[in-house]
């Protein structure tokens, strides 16, 4: 008897995660009949969780350590003031963490909707005719790497009892400079990030219908100036701290 393969369209979404990993173009097609972008937001905000606080002494700990040595290091501050600031900002910190750790979510699934119509723009203006719905979807999916990075990263995190833990040429960089604008370069250069801009780029090629190339050439120039930003932002935050 004759079996039939079920429209991409009916995948269930545990069926639409999966084949990110191991078959992205069969996702995106589900993608193309049917954008999802609730799934990914969803998955964002459960990640933060899952990550957050299971880790949050230590992140707590990296944060008041980092804001007392840019408060100690700066030439802006009376040295005699400096230890009572840094006591009263460690405690603020302390006491706003919740508050801090919600715009922390905000904040990632903001850049997600910001991130997508930077790609749906680039793309409509390079001859492509997409919705902006798909393209949300499309980069919803592919950041589901994370899931794997933060299997992998997050354990590691808390046996170091550390937050850095760098799968790419961040390795480069020693524990003394990792505020410096170079390791803040360097650590964007991440397998897991390859791995998420690939899938990207096998996404964008079939909802716009272009070449692998042309497609490499949108997800890798917008990523590359998002690099370049937050690098920036580091020198700035030198420069001023």
């Amino acid at each position: 008897m004759e079996t039939t393969t079920p429209a991409p369209s009916g995948m269930n979404v545990f069926s639409r995660i999966f084949n990110v990993f191991v078959s992205p173009s069969r996702t995106f097609e589900a993608l193309i009949a049917k954008p999802d972008w609730l799934t990914p937001v969803l998955v964002m905000v459960m990640l933060f969780l899952a990550a957050g606080i299971p880790l949050s002494d230590l992140i707590q700990r990296e944060q008041a350590k980092a804001a007392r040595a840019a408060i100690m290091k700066s030439d802006r501050i009376p040295q005699g003031q400096r230890e009572q600031i840094a006591d009263q900002q460690v405690e603020m910190m302390k006491r706003f963490w919740v508050v801090g750790f919600g715009i922390g979510i905000a904040a990632v699934v903001i850049l997600f909707f910001i991130g997508a119509l930077f790609l749906w723009f680039s793309g409509n203006m390079m001859g492509g005719k997409v919705s902006y719905m798909v393209v949300l979807s499309v980069l919803g999916y592919s950041l589901m790497i994370d899931i794997v990075a933060s299997a992998v990263k997050v354990p590691l995190m808390a046996v170091k009892q550390s937050l850095r833990v760098d799968t790419g040429l961040g390795l480069l960089i020693p524990d003394t400079d990792l505020t410096s604008p170079l390791y803040v370069f360097l650590s964007k250069f991440d397998l897991f990030t390859f791995w998420q801009l690939s899938v990207l780029v096998i996404g964008l090629s079939m909802v716009y219908k272009f070449s692998t190339a042309k497609s490499a050439s949108l997800v890798v120039g917008l990523w590359l100036l998002w690099v370049l930003a937050q690098t920036g932002l580091a020198a700035v935050g030198i420069r001023f701290s």
